[in-house]
C-alpha cells in the first residue's frame, strides 16, 4: 500500500525538531538521574528488574527472555517522551550530557546496541563507523523479526535514542540496512510499513534524510505508489555519489592543460555548482506535514549538544516548516498576487487619466514605458 501514517510522520517531526513545547523541570539539575545511575550499573531497571552488568551478560544468547521481558527497553534506550513502562523514567536534557561524557556509559550503551542488534540477526562491522551485516542466524532471526511486530516498536525506540546520544552515523546504517532487507531482499515483509512510516524519518540530518528517501524510492514497488516523498522532486534528485562526480569532473578540466583558458575553466565550475545547487534546492524530500506543535519554541535541550547541523536544523524550525511545504511555493513561483497586479493596472489606469486632463494622450510607446516602469504589468 502506498498510504502515509501521518500519525507516525508527525510523532517524528517532533522527535527530529527535538520536541518543541516540551515543558521541562524547573529543577532538573537538583533531580535524580535514573537513567544515568541505571547506566553507572547503581540501580536495576524497574519493574523486577537487574542491574545493567548483569543484563548484558546473561541476557547475550537468551532471546527469549529478550523477547518476552517488556521492561528493560525503555531503559535501555531511553527516551524524552514516555514509554509503555511506567516504572521508567524520561530521558532529561542534562541526563544526555552526562551520558556524552562518560566513557564507562557510553562503553555500555554501544554494548547495549549491540546485544539487540544480535537479538534481530544483525552484526556491527565497526564500532568506529555503524556498518553492518548479517549475523550466521539472520535467517532464524528474521522469521522471530516478522512474527513479532512489536520490536518495530523497539527498533523505533533505538534510532531515536542513537540520535539523542549523538550516534546519528549509526542511524543511517541501521536504517539502510532496514530499506534493504524490505525492500531489495523482501526478507522482512512485516517490517517494512514500519521502516518507511518510522525507521527513515528518525535521521534528523535533512541531507542525510533526503538519500534514504530516494534509495527507498528506488527500490520501492511499483514506484508509482511510494508515498513518502514526492515523485517530481525524486526524479530531480541527485544522489551525493553523483554530486561527487560532477566536482571531480570540474577538477579534471582545470588541471587538464590547453584545453580551455582558466576564465572558461572557472565559468564551467560555477555553472556546474550552481546547477547542483539547484538540483540539490528542488529535491527537498521531506513530508508535507502541518503540525501546529512544530512551530512552537524547540525545548533547550537541541542547543546543548549535537552536530552543527542537527542545531542548525532544530533552532530553524520555522524555516523548515516553510521547506515542508515548498511543493506550494513552487506552485505559486515568484509571480506576482492577483491583488498587486490589479493595484498596478489602477495606477496605470489613473495615470492615463491624469494624461488626457493636462494634456494630449500618450503614443502606445509612452504607454508600453509606463508599463514597464510599473513591474511590467500586463494591460
Amino acid at each position: 500500500s502506498g498510504r502515509r501514517n501521518w500519525n507516525a510522520a508527525k510523532d517524528l517531526q517532533r522527535y527530529r525538531h527535538h520536541y518543541p513545547g516540551l515543558i521541562q523541570s524547573e529543577n532538573e539539575e537538583e533531580e535524580e538521574m535514573w537513567n544515568l545511575s541505571f547506566y553507572k550499573n547503581e540501580i536495576s531497571f524497574l519493574p523486577q528488574g537487574l542491574h545493567i552488568e548483569t543484563l548484558l551478560e546473561s541476557w547475550w544468547d537468551n532471546y527469549e527472555v529478550l523477547e518476552e521481558n517488556h521492561s528493560y527497553i525503555q531503559w535501555l534506550f531511553p527516551l524524552r517522551e514516555h514509554g509503555m513502562n511506567l516504572r521508567a523514567k524520561p530521558l532529561t536534557c542534562q541526563e544526555i550530557q552526562a551520558f556524552k561524557k562518560s566513557k564507562e556509559v557510553m562503553q555500555r550503551f554501544i554494548r547495549a546496541y549491540q546485544l539487540m542488534l544480535r537479538f534481530y540477526g544483525i552484526i556491527l562491522v565497526n564500532e568506529e563507523t555503524g556498518e553492518l551485516k548479517r549475523a550466521e542466524n539472520w535467517a532464524e532471526r528474521f522469521q522471530n523479526l516478522n512474527r513479532f511486530s512489536h520490536n518495530n516498536l523497539r527498533i523505533t525506540r533505538i534510532l531515536k535514542c542513537l540520535g539523542e546520544m549523538g550516534y546519528e552515523h549509526y542511524q543511517v546504517h541501521l536504517v539502510k540496512f532496514f530499506l534493504t532487507e524490505t525492500l531489495v531482499n523482501e526478507t522482512l515483509p512485516n517490517v517494512k510499513r514500519s521502516a518507511l512510516d518510522y525507521f527513515l524519518f528518525t535521521i534528523r540530518s535533512k541531507r542525510k534524510r533526503r538519500e534514504l528517501v530516494h534509495y527507498a524510492w528506488q527500490h520501492f514497488k511499483p514506484r508509482g505508489s511510494f508515498a513518502w516523498g514526492p515523485h517530481d522532486k525524486l526524479l530531480k534528485y541527485r544522489p551525493r555519489s553523483a554530486k561527487s562526480q560532477l566536482h571531480q569532473k570540474a577538477e579534471d578540466k582545470e588541471e587538464t592543460p590547453g584545453k580551455k583558458s582558466d576564465d572558461s575553466v572557472e565559468e564551467d565550475q560555477k555553472q556546474s555548482l550552481e546547477e547542483e545547487q539547484k538540483a540539490g534546492d528542488a529535491a527537498d524530500l521531506q513530508p508535507e506535514v502541518n503540525d501546529e506543535g512544530v512551530k512552537e519554541k524547540s525545548s533547550e535541550c537541541a542547543s546543548k549538544g549535537g552536530d552543527g547541523e542537527e542545531e542548525k536544523e532544530a533552532s530553524f524550525t520555522q524555516q523548515e516548516e516553510e521547506d515542508l511545504n515548498s511543493e506550494t511555493e513552487e506552485v505559486q513561483g515568484t509571480a506576482e498576487s492577483d491583488c498587486t497586479k490589479e493595484s498596478k493596472k489602477r495606477k496605470l489606469d489613473g495615470n492615463m487619466a491624469d494624461a488626457k486632463k493636462t494634456g494630449p494622450v500618450k503614443s502606445p510607446t509612452d504607454i508600453e514605458n509606463i508599463s514597464r516602469n510599473l513591474g511590467e504589468c500586463a494591460i
